[in-house]
Protein backbone atom coordinates (compact mmCIF):
# COMPACT_ATOMS: atom_id res chain seq x y z
CA UNK A 1 0.00 0.00 0.00
CA UNK A 2 1.69 2.96 -0.92
CA UNK A 3 2.07 6.36 0.81
CA UNK A 4 1.62 4.93 4.51
CA UNK A 5 4.46 4.11 7.22
CA UNK A 6 3.49 1.67 9.08
CA UNK A 7 5.18 2.16 12.89
CA UNK A 8 5.23 -1.08 16.07
CA UNK A 9 5.83 -0.07 19.53
CA UNK A 10 5.24 -1.96 22.55
CA UNK A 11 4.30 1.64 24.20
CA UNK A 12 2.67 0.15 27.27
CA UNK A 13 5.47 -2.18 28.31
CA UNK A 14 6.39 -3.09 32.05
CA UNK A 15 8.68 -5.18 32.52
CA UNK A 16 7.49 -6.48 36.39
CA UNK A 17 4.31 -7.63 34.91
CA UNK A 18 5.63 -10.43 33.43
CA UNK A 19 7.69 -11.71 35.97
CA UNK A 20 10.51 -13.90 34.38
CA UNK A 21 9.18 -14.42 31.58
CA UNK A 22 10.36 -11.06 30.57
CA UNK A 23 13.68 -10.75 32.00
CA UNK A 24 15.57 -11.63 29.10
CA UNK A 25 12.66 -10.48 26.34
CA UNK A 26 10.48 -7.73 25.53
CA UNK A 27 6.84 -8.40 25.95
CA UNK A 28 6.01 -8.76 21.99
CA UNK A 29 8.37 -11.85 21.78
CA UNK A 30 6.65 -13.60 24.30
CA UNK A 31 6.06 -17.20 22.25
CA UNK A 32 2.36 -17.86 21.63
CA UNK A 33 0.17 -20.45 20.91
CA UNK A 34 2.99 -22.93 20.25
CA UNK A 35 5.33 -21.79 17.91
CA UNK A 36 4.43 -17.86 17.19
CA UNK A 37 5.70 -14.86 18.94
CA UNK A 38 3.33 -11.99 19.63
CA UNK A 39 5.06 -9.50 17.09
CA UNK A 40 4.03 -11.99 14.05
CA UNK A 41 0.08 -10.76 14.00
CA UNK A 42 1.28 -7.04 14.14
CA UNK A 43 3.83 -7.80 11.35
CA UNK A 44 1.79 -10.08 9.16
CA UNK A 45 -1.72 -8.15 10.08
CA UNK A 46 1.07 -5.38 8.30
CA UNK A 47 2.13 -7.10 5.65
CA UNK A 48 -1.52 -8.55 3.98
CA UNK A 49 -2.18 -4.93 3.43
CA UNK A 50 0.87 -4.74 0.89
CA UNK A 51 2.89 -1.76 3.36
CA UNK A 52 6.01 -1.98 2.68
CA UNK A 53 8.06 0.51 4.81
CA UNK A 54 7.71 -0.90 8.37
CA UNK A 55 9.48 0.84 11.46
CA UNK A 56 9.95 -1.41 14.57
CA UNK A 57 10.77 0.19 17.77
CA UNK A 58 12.71 -2.60 19.30
CA UNK A 59 13.26 -2.77 23.52
CA UNK A 60 16.80 -2.95 25.52
CA UNK A 61 16.63 -6.77 25.24
CA UNK A 62 16.93 -6.66 21.65
CA UNK A 63 18.95 -10.23 20.69
CA UNK A 64 15.78 -12.26 20.56
CA UNK A 65 14.39 -9.49 18.25
CA UNK A 66 16.83 -9.76 15.65
CA UNK A 67 17.30 -13.54 16.31
CA UNK A 68 13.51 -14.01 15.38
CA UNK A 69 13.24 -10.89 13.05
CA UNK A 70 16.15 -10.94 11.29
CA UNK A 71 15.62 -8.37 7.82
CA UNK A 72 11.69 -9.35 7.89
CA UNK A 73 12.09 -11.91 5.29
CA UNK A 74 8.99 -14.24 6.72
CA UNK A 75 6.68 -11.27 6.13
CA UNK A 76 7.82 -10.49 2.77
CA UNK A 77 9.43 -7.12 4.18
CA UNK A 78 12.73 -7.99 2.59
CA UNK A 79 12.43 -4.99 0.11
CA UNK A 80 15.47 -2.78 -1.54
CA UNK A 81 13.24 0.24 -1.24
CA UNK A 82 11.31 0.34 2.32
CA UNK A 83 10.93 -3.14 3.85
CA UNK A 84 11.66 -3.54 7.87
CA UNK A 85 13.44 -1.18 10.48
CA UNK A 86 14.20 -2.26 12.84
CA UNK A 87 14.92 0.94 15.28
CA UNK A 88 17.62 0.39 18.15
CA UNK A 89 16.45 1.51 21.84
CA UNK A 90 17.52 4.84 22.69
CA UNK A 91 17.91 6.26 26.32
CA UNK A 92 17.82 9.70 27.94
CA UNK A 93 19.55 10.75 30.76
CA UNK A 94 16.32 9.54 33.18
CA UNK A 95 16.36 6.26 31.60
CA UNK A 96 13.89 4.98 28.50
CA UNK A 97 12.24 7.52 26.48
CA UNK A 98 9.10 8.08 27.00
CA UNK A 99 6.46 7.20 23.83
CA UNK A 100 6.37 10.92 22.56
CA UNK A 101 10.41 11.03 22.65
CA UNK A 102 10.70 7.52 20.70
CA UNK A 103 9.03 9.02 17.88
CA UNK A 104 10.72 11.91 18.43
CA UNK A 105 14.40 10.63 18.21
CA UNK A 106 13.15 8.94 14.80
CA UNK A 107 11.70 12.36 13.40
CA UNK A 108 14.01 12.57 10.70
CA UNK A 109 12.88 9.29 9.15
CA UNK A 110 9.96 10.68 8.50
CA UNK A 111 11.25 13.56 7.08
CA UNK A 112 13.54 11.75 4.81
CA UNK A 113 10.84 9.14 4.07
CA UNK A 114 7.82 11.23 3.18
CA UNK A 115 3.86 9.78 2.91
CA UNK A 116 0.60 10.82 2.97
CA UNK A 117 -0.16 8.36 6.44
CA UNK A 118 1.37 6.77 9.51
CA UNK A 119 -0.37 3.52 11.13
CA UNK A 120 0.73 3.20 14.80
CA UNK A 121 0.34 -0.63 16.25
CA UNK A 122 0.85 -1.47 19.78
CA UNK A 123 1.48 -5.50 19.02
CA UNK A 124 0.40 -6.10 22.71
CA UNK A 125 -2.93 -5.36 21.44
CA UNK A 126 -3.49 -8.90 19.02
CA UNK A 127 -6.51 -8.17 16.30
CA UNK A 128 -6.52 -8.64 12.62
CA UNK A 129 -7.18 -4.93 11.30
CA UNK A 130 -8.44 -3.74 7.67
CA UNK A 131 -5.98 -1.46 7.30
CA UNK A 132 -6.49 -1.00 3.98
CA UNK A 133 -10.47 0.09 4.67
CA UNK A 134 -8.73 2.07 7.67
CA UNK A 135 -6.91 4.21 5.09
CA UNK A 136 -9.59 4.51 2.20
CA UNK A 137 -11.95 5.97 5.29
CA UNK A 138 -9.45 8.73 6.07
CA UNK A 139 -9.68 9.95 2.27
CA UNK A 140 -13.01 9.50 1.78
CA UNK A 141 -14.38 11.52 4.79
CA UNK A 142 -11.02 13.88 4.38
CA UNK A 143 -10.35 13.14 8.17
CA UNK A 144 -6.91 13.76 10.10
CA UNK A 145 -6.93 11.17 12.24
CA UNK A 146 -8.57 7.47 13.47
CA UNK A 147 -8.50 6.42 17.13
CA UNK A 148 -9.41 2.29 16.47
CA UNK A 149 -11.40 1.29 19.60
CA UNK A 150 -14.23 -2.00 20.12
CA UNK A 151 -17.92 -0.75 21.23
CA UNK A 152 -17.71 -2.92 24.31
CA UNK A 153 -19.96 -3.48 27.01
CA UNK A 154 -18.09 -4.80 29.72
CA UNK A 155 -20.74 -5.70 32.57
CA UNK A 156 -17.80 -8.31 34.83
CA UNK A 157 -15.01 -5.56 34.92
CA UNK A 158 -12.55 -7.79 32.23
CA UNK A 159 -11.31 -4.46 31.15
CA UNK A 160 -10.78 -2.45 34.25
CA UNK A 161 -7.72 0.11 33.80
CA UNK A 162 -7.66 -0.20 30.71
CA UNK A 163 -7.55 2.90 28.38
CA UNK A 164 -11.03 3.99 26.86
CA UNK A 165 -11.88 6.66 24.39
CA UNK A 166 -14.56 9.42 25.52
CA UNK A 167 -17.00 11.13 23.06
CA UNK A 168 -17.98 14.81 22.56
CA UNK A 169 -21.65 15.02 21.34
CA UNK A 170 -21.17 14.85 18.11
CA UNK A 171 -19.73 11.73 19.29
CA UNK A 172 -16.48 11.81 17.71
CA UNK A 173 -13.22 10.76 20.16
CA UNK A 174 -12.67 13.73 22.71
CA UNK A 175 -10.18 12.61 25.63
CA UNK A 176 -8.12 9.06 26.28
CA UNK A 177 -8.88 7.52 30.21
CA UNK A 178 -8.66 4.62 31.87
CA UNK A 179 -11.55 2.57 32.69
CA UNK A 180 -12.90 2.65 36.33
CA UNK A 181 -16.14 0.71 35.85
CA UNK A 182 -18.31 3.66 36.19
CA UNK A 183 -20.23 2.98 32.50
CA UNK A 184 -20.49 -0.62 31.05
CA UNK A 185 -20.92 1.19 27.92
CA UNK A 186 -17.17 2.01 26.61
CA UNK A 187 -14.92 3.13 23.68
CA UNK A 188 -11.85 0.56 24.43
CA UNK A 189 -8.83 1.46 22.94
CA UNK A 190 -7.47 -0.96 20.80
CA UNK A 191 -3.93 -0.20 20.30
CA UNK A 192 -4.10 1.81 16.80
CA UNK A 193 -4.21 4.93 15.45
CA UNK A 194 -3.65 6.26 11.68
CA UNK A 195 -2.84 9.94 11.52
CA UNK A 196 -1.76 12.14 8.72
CA UNK A 197 2.18 12.44 8.61
CA UNK A 198 2.02 16.23 8.57
CA UNK A 199 -0.19 16.05 11.81
CA UNK A 200 1.81 13.90 13.59
CA UNK A 201 4.88 15.67 12.96
CA UNK A 202 3.13 18.74 14.50
CA UNK A 203 1.83 17.22 16.95
CA UNK A 204 5.13 15.52 18.10
CA UNK A 205 6.69 18.54 17.78
CA UNK A 206 4.73 20.64 19.83
CA UNK A 207 4.50 17.78 22.48
CA UNK A 208 8.63 17.63 23.15
CA UNK A 209 8.32 21.79 23.54
CA UNK A 210 5.26 21.44 26.07
CA UNK A 211 5.35 17.73 27.53
CA UNK A 212 7.33 15.39 26.18
CA UNK A 213 6.26 12.56 28.75
CA UNK A 214 2.85 12.38 27.19
CA UNK A 215 1.32 9.56 25.18
CA UNK A 216 0.72 9.80 21.50
CA UNK A 217 -3.16 9.50 22.40
CA UNK A 218 -2.92 12.63 25.17
CA UNK A 219 -0.66 14.24 23.07
CA UNK A 220 -3.24 14.13 19.88
CA UNK A 221 -6.18 15.07 21.82
CA UNK A 222 -4.14 18.00 23.87
CA UNK A 223 -2.51 19.06 20.70
CA UNK A 224 -4.23 18.73 17.38
CA UNK A 225 -6.43 21.97 17.00
CA UNK A 226 -9.34 21.45 15.06
CA UNK A 227 -8.21 18.15 13.50
CA UNK A 228 -11.03 16.23 11.91
CA UNK A 229 -10.11 12.82 14.53
CA UNK A 230 -12.78 10.63 14.48
CA UNK A 231 -13.05 6.39 15.57
CA UNK A 232 -12.18 3.33 13.38
CA UNK A 233 -14.50 0.60 15.48
CA UNK A 234 -13.22 -3.13 15.07
CA UNK A 235 -16.27 -5.46 15.63
CA UNK A 236 -13.99 -8.72 15.74
CA UNK A 237 -12.09 -10.50 18.00
CA UNK A 238 -9.23 -9.27 19.63
CA UNK A 239 -6.94 -9.52 22.61
CA UNK A 240 -4.93 -7.14 25.05
CA UNK A 241 -1.75 -8.93 27.18
CA UNK A 242 -0.59 -6.67 29.55
CA UNK A 243 0.64 -9.11 32.50
CA UNK A 244 1.08 -12.91 32.85
CA UNK A 245 -2.55 -13.55 33.83
CA UNK A 246 -3.79 -12.06 30.43
CA UNK A 247 -0.88 -13.72 28.77
CA UNK A 248 -1.90 -17.15 29.70
CA UNK A 249 -5.45 -16.67 28.93
CA UNK A 250 -5.07 -15.39 25.56
CA UNK A 251 -3.24 -18.77 24.92
CA UNK A 252 -5.77 -20.71 26.86
CA UNK A 253 -8.31 -19.41 24.45
CA UNK A 254 -6.50 -21.04 21.45
CA UNK A 255 -7.81 -24.41 22.66
CA UNK A 256 -11.57 -23.23 21.31
CA UNK A 257 -11.00 -24.79 17.41
CA UNK A 258 -13.30 -21.49 16.46
CA UNK A 259 -10.96 -18.67 18.84
CA UNK A 260 -8.12 -20.64 16.92
CA UNK A 261 -9.30 -20.34 13.48
CA UNK A 262 -10.72 -16.89 13.76
CA UNK A 263 -7.40 -15.79 15.06
CA UNK A 264 -5.37 -17.63 12.80
CA UNK A 265 -7.00 -17.97 9.47
CA UNK A 266 -9.87 -15.22 9.41
CA UNK A 267 -8.58 -12.02 7.23
CA UNK A 268 -5.21 -13.40 6.52
CA UNK A 269 -3.11 -16.01 7.79
CA UNK A 270 -0.04 -15.40 10.29
CA UNK A 271 3.15 -16.03 9.56
CA UNK A 272 6.11 -16.51 11.38
CA UNK A 273 9.82 -17.76 11.39
CA UNK A 274 9.99 -20.76 9.59
CA UNK A 275 11.73 -24.08 11.60
CA UNK A 276 12.75 -27.83 9.94
CA UNK A 277 11.48 -30.13 12.77
CA UNK A 278 10.69 -33.37 12.11
CA UNK A 279 7.11 -34.09 13.38
CA UNK A 280 6.20 -34.96 16.92
CA UNK A 281 6.42 -38.29 18.26
CA UNK A 282 3.41 -39.82 19.94
CA UNK A 283 4.73 -43.30 21.61
CA UNK A 284 1.89 -45.69 23.17
CA UNK A 285 1.91 -44.56 26.81
CA UNK A 286 1.10 -40.90 25.61
CA UNK A 287 -2.50 -39.66 25.90
CA UNK A 288 -3.49 -36.47 24.72
CA UNK A 289 -6.95 -34.27 24.96
CA UNK A 290 -7.74 -30.76 23.94
CA UNK A 291 -4.06 -29.45 23.43
CA UNK A 292 -2.43 -27.57 20.84
CA UNK A 293 1.21 -29.59 20.25
CA UNK A 294 4.15 -27.86 17.98
CA UNK A 295 6.63 -29.92 15.46
CA UNK A 296 9.50 -31.71 16.89
CA UNK A 297 8.27 -32.87 20.25
CA UNK A 298 8.15 -36.00 22.10
CA UNK A 299 5.13 -36.97 23.98
CA UNK A 300 5.27 -40.31 26.11
CA UNK A 301 3.08 -39.27 29.20
CA UNK A 302 -0.47 -37.07 29.56
CA UNK A 303 -1.22 -33.92 28.32
CA UNK A 304 -4.83 -32.08 28.24
CA UNK A 305 -5.80 -28.56 27.78
CA UNK A 306 -2.29 -27.39 27.36
CA UNK A 307 0.06 -25.11 24.56
CA UNK A 308 3.10 -27.34 23.80
CA UNK A 309 6.08 -25.55 21.73
CA UNK A 310 8.74 -26.84 19.68
CA UNK A 311 11.36 -29.59 20.39
CA UNK A 312 9.89 -30.33 23.67
CA UNK A 313 10.37 -33.97 25.91
CA UNK A 314 7.64 -34.89 28.20
CA UNK A 315 8.33 -38.70 29.66
CA UNK A 316 6.58 -41.66 30.87
CA UNK A 317 4.22 -41.00 33.28
CA UNK A 318 4.17 -37.42 33.27
CA UNK A 319 1.33 -35.38 33.39
CA UNK A 320 1.02 -31.76 31.71
CA UNK A 321 -2.41 -30.17 32.66
CA UNK A 322 -3.83 -26.65 31.61
CA UNK A 323 0.00 -25.33 31.18
CA UNK A 324 2.20 -23.60 28.77
CA UNK A 325 5.19 -25.56 27.93
CA UNK A 326 8.01 -23.30 25.96
CA UNK A 327 10.17 -24.90 23.63
CA UNK A 328 12.81 -27.23 24.30
CA UNK A 329 11.39 -27.98 27.88
CA UNK A 330 12.07 -31.40 28.94
CA UNK A 331 9.38 -33.10 31.85
CA UNK A 332 10.82 -35.98 33.28
CA UNK A 333 9.10 -39.14 33.90
CA UNK A 334 6.80 -39.30 36.36
CA UNK A 335 6.59 -35.29 36.99
CA UNK A 336 2.98 -33.21 37.29
CA UNK A 337 2.50 -29.73 36.08
CA UNK A 338 -1.25 -27.97 36.74
CA UNK A 339 -1.45 -24.51 35.38
CA UNK A 340 2.71 -23.81 35.28
CA UNK A 341 4.46 -21.81 32.33
CA UNK A 342 7.95 -23.23 31.71
CA UNK A 343 10.60 -21.02 30.03
CA UNK A 344 12.85 -22.58 27.17
CA UNK A 345 14.96 -25.27 28.14
CA UNK A 346 13.52 -25.71 31.33
CA UNK A 347 14.12 -29.19 33.14
CA UNK A 348 11.90 -30.92 35.34
CA UNK A 349 13.10 -33.54 37.32
CA UNK A 350 11.89 -36.85 37.65
CA UNK A 351 8.22 -36.92 39.85
CA UNK A 352 8.37 -33.16 40.79
CA UNK A 353 5.25 -31.14 41.35
CA UNK A 354 4.81 -27.78 39.74
CA UNK A 355 1.12 -26.35 40.78
CA UNK A 356 0.04 -23.08 40.41
CA UNK A 357 -3.64 -21.45 39.85
CA UNK A 358 -5.69 -19.99 36.77
CA UNK A 359 -4.81 -16.49 37.99
CA UNK A 360 -1.68 -17.18 38.94
CA UNK A 361 0.27 -19.56 37.40
CA UNK A 362 3.57 -21.32 38.40
CA UNK A 363 6.40 -19.35 36.08
CA UNK A 364 9.95 -20.81 35.69
CA UNK A 365 12.78 -18.96 34.33
CA UNK A 366 14.76 -19.77 30.95
CA UNK A 367 17.21 -22.88 31.72
CA UNK A 368 15.67 -23.57 35.14
CA UNK A 369 16.38 -26.87 36.37
CA UNK A 370 14.02 -28.08 39.01
CA UNK A 371 14.12 -30.95 41.07
CA UNK A 372 11.68 -32.59 43.96
CA UNK A 373 11.27 -31.08 46.82
CA UNK A 374 12.53 -27.89 45.53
Amino acid sequence: MPNIVALIYSSEFKERNYGVLCKHRPDYMLPFGGRYRIIDFALSNIANHDISRVVLYADRMIRSTLDHIGNGKSWELNRRNGGLLINSPSYSSNGNLSEIETYYDTIRYFEDHPSDYIYIKNPMYINKVDITDAKETMESNNLDCLIFSSKTVDKDGYYLNRRIISSDEEGKPCSVGLNLGMSEDIDLFLGSIMIKRDLFLRILRTAMERNSQMSLLNAIFSFAGDANIDFYRHNKEFEIISDINSFFEANMKLLNKEDFDQLFYEDGLVYTKSKDEPSTSYTKESNVKNSLIANGSIIRGDVENSIIFRGVDIGKGATIKNSIIFQDTVISDGAILNYAITDKRTFVDKDTRLFGNRSHPFVTSKDEHLEKGL
